[in-house]
């Protein structure tokens, strides 16, 4: 099998790295980075079976938190009994979904009548703000928990290993002493919580009372760090993809008026597709499968024999763009919002992916996606919004994740009439 060389191209501008190796290489090469043997996919079949793998062959989890454990705490893993997987696969999300509106009122309130914000800067306190409210309590999105929360859970930020790798060597080279103790500041603030609710007698059965519960086995001291460390996990996993989602929808549809015309007029549908389409066009993301027992993998050519070890890779960035772009060509209700519209051909739906297909598909989706649309559209309900920008480029250096934007996005808004 042929390996790519020049590597320092992969982590300064990873997405044109693996489009020109795949034009000089073909569908299937290796890659060693950082250690690490990537076997990097692109034809259709080679995709399929990158998602078709079960987690015990090829895991997802595990190639995961290779990439986030640089940044993040190793204690901060032990000990969780509460999942993403868990919260979102609970038949009780309504309870979440219903905080999002309470929550926007609070940024409403804090935005004012007119004035200006970086779109994503924006949008990053807000993604905390609805996600701290969903399921740490309404106390948390509000003043002055929240302003005392969102530098913290910046500082521990895990999708900062892959958005801007180079930081892990600060990160590697203090031995975590900042992320740890932006940790424990969010231990204290949790716990101060769950004490002022005691004292005030709050029986309030949301989703920090639930973490709680589940931890009634522990002294008290304890039990408040691992709620903390549960919530902080939850949160993460909530917050890697939001924000920056939340702020390409919003990008597009100031960047694209005739739709937001259409949002504005209440036509069915355009805001939810202009969210699918906003994050397959702004994809950063490396698709990795950590390989833990030998596996088959066949991409239409040849079949190739994986050892343990390797991790099966493949790039959101190049092969969502390989078909039509546009706000108009996605439909949220085929296949659950994950492929284009049947008029779209698609060699495999594999081929393009907002949330992950099958088993890997991402627990968040209906909360991301339904935070998306209630906050942008309360916005542009709310105000009247003025873009100080005419376009609007993705990161180069990112290697995972929803792009972060290369130039600030400015938007001057004021209260609509």
């Amino acid at each position: 099998m042929t390996r790519a060389r020049g590597v320092w191209g992969l982590l300064r501008d990873p997405t044109t790295y693996l489009r020109r190796r795949r034009a000089a290489l073909g569908d299937t090469f290796l890659v060693d980075v950082g250690g690490h043997r990537l076997l990097c996919v692109f034809s259709p079949l080679g995709i399929r079976s990158l998602y078709g793998y079960a987690e015990n062959e090829a895991s997802f989890g595990l190639a995961t938190f290779e990439l986030i454990r640089r940044k993040v705490p190793d204690e901060l893993f032990a000990g969780r009994r509460n999942t993403p997987h868990d919260l979102f696969g609970r038949q009780d999300t309504e309870r979440y979904l219903g905080r999002l509106h309470e929550v926007m009122a609070l940024e409403i309130d804090a935005l004012g009548d007119h004035g200006r914000f970086e779109v994503f800067a924006e949008s990053r306190r807000l993604g905390h703000r609805l996600g701290l409210g969903a399921w740490a309590g309404v106390e948390a999105a509000s003043s002055p928990y929240l302003e005392r929360l969102v530098p913290l859970f910046d500082r521990l930020d895990g999708s900062e290993a892959f958005v801007r790798p180079a930081r892990t060597l600060l990160t590697t080279a203090t031995g975590k002493v900042l992320e740890r103790r932006a940790m424990h500041g969010i231990e204290a603030v949790v716990a101060e919580i769950w004490a002022g609710r005691q004292r005030a007698g709050v029986d309030s059965d949301d989703f920090l009372a639930q973490l709680y519960r589940s931890f009634d086995d522990l002294p008290a001291g304890e039990r408040h760090v691992q709620v903390a460390r549960d919530l902080i996990l939850i949160h993460m996993g909530s917050q890697s993809n939001l924000y920056a989602a939340l702020a390409w929808t919003l990008v597009n549809l100031l960047l694209h008026p005739e739709t937001m015309a259409e949002v504005r007029a209440g036509t069915e549908g355009v805001l939810e597709r202009c969210a699918y389409e906003s994050i397959r066009l702004a994809q950063r993301s490396i698709t990795l499968r950590q390989v833990l027992r030998p596996v088959d993998l066949d991409d239409g050519t040849q079949t190739y024999r994986v050892e343990p070890g390797v991790m099966i890779t493949t790039m959101l960035s190049v092969t969502n763009t390989s078909a039509a772009a546009g706000l108009d060509t996605f439909d949220p209700d085929h296949y659950q919002g994950r492929r284009l519209a049947p008029s779209v051909v698609l060699p495999t739906k594999e081929v393009v992916s907002t949330f992950g297909h099958g088993l890997h598909t991402c627990p968040a989706q209906r909360f991301s996606i339904s935070a998306i649309v209630t906050a942008v559209r309360t916005l542009i309900e709310r105000f009247d919004l003025e873009p100080r920008f005419t376009e609007a480029r993705p990161r180069a250096r990112q290697i995972g994740g929803v792009a972060r934007a290369a130039r600030s996005c400015v938007v001057r808004y004021r209260a609509r009439g």
